[in-house]
């Protein structure tokens, strides 16, 4: 359960993904006497393919363990993941994929953004920069310090350094501001990606406020560190509401997902829906809901939770305890996931809903970071999770659910606000992206109660605060990885955290 084996895309991904140590004749191209195959590759196919496959990987490896640590989600009583995993005792051959794949893929948009050096290419190379900002980020998030200046230099470096992961970030902000540049100065004859730009065919003032809410999603990760304010406050200074995602706005993927081949599938319905005759695949089975989530959506009388959550036989959703050895706990009686998550073959892959934008938004607005109403952006925020969710009436429902009395749903009457925004934020990700769940729980403790595992054997006081290296660092890299120090995911922490 830890490491998936990936599937092969229909769009060819397998024949389009480059390395650089493939290419040295010229722009993107590959080394090969073989006349039956192209001796180049368009960017645009490199970026379709690359953007395809980061939708795939954040839903194949990113929302694992974080579903679990978060409160989402439970195993199946067959217990059909490891005891490791379920007693926080993982180890370096674990949850991999989050460091492999996205090095892996990464490698292409580093391509696309060193061989795009004619200004008609600038879209492209903005892109590029968004994405390896995006992905970088990320790479912080669950390791801290990883490769970096000298990263994805394969045959030049073949044993890459490690940066902090302070200086990753800072870096991060400033090429989300370069790129954002790109875009504004370029020619107006630039190259538009159209439709291989399977995130915004080719919209590129979507790419700016995907690249500023990305920036957002960034610096507001610093607020407990010493110069984190001071410097969020400068690089938000004269950005708007107008400047990020905003209602309707999702950064979503779909290069023409379909039900004609599993490869096809949307990837969280490829991972964990039905194949294509309509049969429950593993991983369907093995995730269960969380008794913690269920309890608060219960309490806070949320339509999501049905949405969330699959009924059960006696169409009632009902969770298990994270680590739970309950037999009795049956797939018919405890509710796997539901159908606001898995809509349709063809869904869209979410890749940055527009409600994670304007919780974040919320945030910084309460804060006094940026202008605009906070009470204004959270309402949105729950309304925009409505939406997607397919909740009838979405707009009228989440209006009546955050006027209830109840300070966790009701900012305007909490006397804690921003843990207000915190939770209902955390309400809404729910395995959109878990991972900003635990970013927030890591940097502010919210949600407060946060559950460990029952699981036998876990000595753990918290949920863990980051995963491993992975043992091909140990292995392939050894001396840069060691530098790092003894690493534990219980106790290490992300540069950021208080």
């Amino acid at each position: 359960m830890s490491q998936r084996i990936s599937s092969q895309f229909f769009i060819g991904l397998s024949l389009v993904l480059v390395t650089a140590a493939g290419c040295s004749k010229g722009a993107l191209e590959i080394n090969s006497t073989n006349p039956n195959l192209p001796s180049t590759v368009s960017p645009e196919y490199v970026l379709s393919a690359a953007l395809t496959t980061s939708a795939y990987n954040q839903f194949n490896y990113s929302v694992l363990p974080a579903d679990y640590y978060m409160g989402y989600w439970a195993n199946d009583a067959a217990i059909g993941i490891s005891s490791s995993e379920l007693n926080y005792q993982t180890n370096t051959s674990e949850y991999t994929g989050n460091w492999d794949a996205q090095y892996l893929n990464m490698v292409n948009y580093r391509l696309i953004e060193t061989e795009s050096t004619d200004p008609l290419d600038a879209n492209y190379a903005a892109i590029a920069r968004i994405m390896l900002a995006y992905h970088f980020g990320m790479l912080v998030d669950l390791y801290n310090n990883v490769p970096y200046l000298d990263a994805l230099q394969g045959g030049t470096v073949d044993y890459p350094a490690y940066t902090s992961g302070s200086d990753i970030y800072t870096s991060c902000i400033h090429q989300l501001d370069s790129a954002i540049t790109l875009i504004n100065t370029a020619p107006v004859t630039a190259n538009n990606p159209q439709n291989y730009d399977v995130m915004f065919q080719g919209d590129m003032q979507n790419w700016v406020l995907f690249a500023n809410t990305v920036k957002l999603r960034l610096l507001l990760n610093l607020t407990e560190t010493a110069t984190g304010p001071a410097l969020i406050q400068s690089e938000l200074n004269g950005l708007t509401a107008a400047s990020f995602l905003g209602a309707g706005q999702d950064a979503t993927m779909n290069p023409g997902y379909s039900n004609s081949s599993s490869a096809q599938q949307s990837p969280f319905w490829q991972l964990f829906g039905f194949n294509t005759a309509g049969t429950p695949n593993e991983f369907n089975t093995i995730e269960r809901a969380c008794t913690y989530a269920v309890n608060f959506y219960k309490s806070t009388n949320d339509p999501r939770d049905s949405l969330f959550y699959s009924p059960n036989d006696v169409d009632s959703v009902r969770g298990r305890a994270f680590g739970s050895q309950n037999t009795g706990e049956q797939n018919n009686v405890i509710s796997g996931l539901g159908k606001g998550l898995l809509q349709s073959p063809s869904q869209p892959a979410y890749f940055l809903p527009a409600f994670e934008s304007l919780f974040l938004q919320a945030e910084a607005a309460e804060r006094g970071y940026i202008t605009g109403d906070p009470a204004a952006f959270f309402a949105a925020g729950v309304s925009e999770s409505f939406r997607v969710l397919g909740v009838p009436n979405y707009a009228s429902a989440a209006a009546a659910y955050v006027a209830q009395n109840d300070s966790r749903v009701n900012y305007t009457a909490s006397s804690n606000k921003l843990q207000t925004i915190i939770l209902q934020k955390w309400a809404a990700l729910n395995s959109f992206d878990p991972v900003e769940s635990w970013n927030d729980w890591r940097r502010l403790g919210i949600p407060t109660d946060i559950p460990i595992s029952i699981f036998t054997g876990t000595v753990a006081p918290h949920i863990p605060y980051r995963i491993l290296y992975p043992q091909s660092e140990y292995q392939y890299n050894t001396n840069n990885v060691d530098a790092q120090g003894t690493i534990s995911n219980i106790t290490s922490k992300i540069f950021w955290m208080p």
